[in-house]
């Protein structure tokens, strides 16, 4: 059977980028950032017993600081992606800023880890009417924010567009005012999968290492997904870029065209 969907498993977030961003100090001393010490290692693992690769979207920051593990998802066959520099609100950068932010975290990944990222997500989910333009300058193949619902398409030339929902994130359910239970989740992220199966198009999970990977049974969860996405005949598992790769393939006028108004950014 052709598979009719296609799964992306992702994470976002890595070490204390996030919250020296935020304004609060850096660490200085042992222990390590649990997303360092617990989280990354358990999903690493993860990826490692499913025989699956993934993508994750990382802050600048953790090219100059965190390299050894950027490194190590590289080494463990994964992609890697751009999340701004100190996951900033991406989507109230002005042009100059963003265009500044996007270099600078751009080249300390590639530094950082010895590949250069062809992949970005904002952080907060939206980017701006300038992004696409501003990941084509510096080489990038997708922009995995949110976009037009759950449509794979392209954004520009030689740019697509990889979106996700925020049902598909973990922090929707286990950052709450009340957190789901982990069991909650895997039946939510179950049953959106088999309704993405059973009539095509894209299923993608948003994790992050500091979520998720903390907690056993939120591991657990994920991993039910991804062993039911495997299992099942109407699915692929694929990366982020890999599906980009075949969405501008598909349109190869684009090539030549002008650029594509970029889908809107409210999921």
């Amino acid at each position: 059977m052709t598979p009719r969907a296609v799964a992306c498993f992702t994470f976002d977030n890595l070490g204390e980028a996030a919250e020296i961003g935020a304004g609060r100090p850096r660490r200085r001393e042992a222990p390590r950032h649990p997303s360092l010490e617990i989280g990354l290692p358990r999903i690493l693992e993860l990826l490692d017993r499913a025989g699956v690769r993934g993508a994750f979207f990382v802050e600048g920051w953790n090219g100059t600081h965190e390299a050894d593990a950027l490194r190590e998802i590289v080494r463990r066959g994964h992609e890697l992606g751009m999340h701004g520099w100190l996951h900033e609100e991406w989507r109230s950068l002005d042009v100059a800023t963003e265009r500044s932010l996007a270099a600078r975290a751009t080249e300390a990944i590639e530094r950082g880890a010895g590949v250069r990222p062809r992949g970005f997500r904002a952080p907060g989910g939206g980017r701006t009417p300038a992004t696409p333009e501003i990941l084509r300058a510096l080489g990038y193949r997708y922009d995995a924010s949110l976009g037009d619902g759950m449509r794979p398409a392209p954004l520009a030339p030689d740019l697509a567009q990889i979106p996700f929902v925020w049902p598909g994130v973990d922090g929707a359910y286990y950052l709450a005012d009340r957190p789901a239970a982990p069991e909650v989740v895997r039946t939510r992220w179950l049953e959106a999968l088999d309704r993405t199966a059973e009539r095509g198009g894209l299923f993608v999970t948003v994790c992050h290492p500091f979520v998720t990977g903390v907690e056993l049974a939120r591991c657990d969860a994920l991993a039910a997904v991804i062993e039911a996405a495997l299992a099942d005949p109407r699915v692929e598992v694929v990366t982020p870029a890999l599906l980009a790769e075949r969405v501008l393939a598909e349109t190869p006028e684009l090539r030549h065209a002008g650029a594509v108004t970029p889908p809107g950014s409210d999921g």
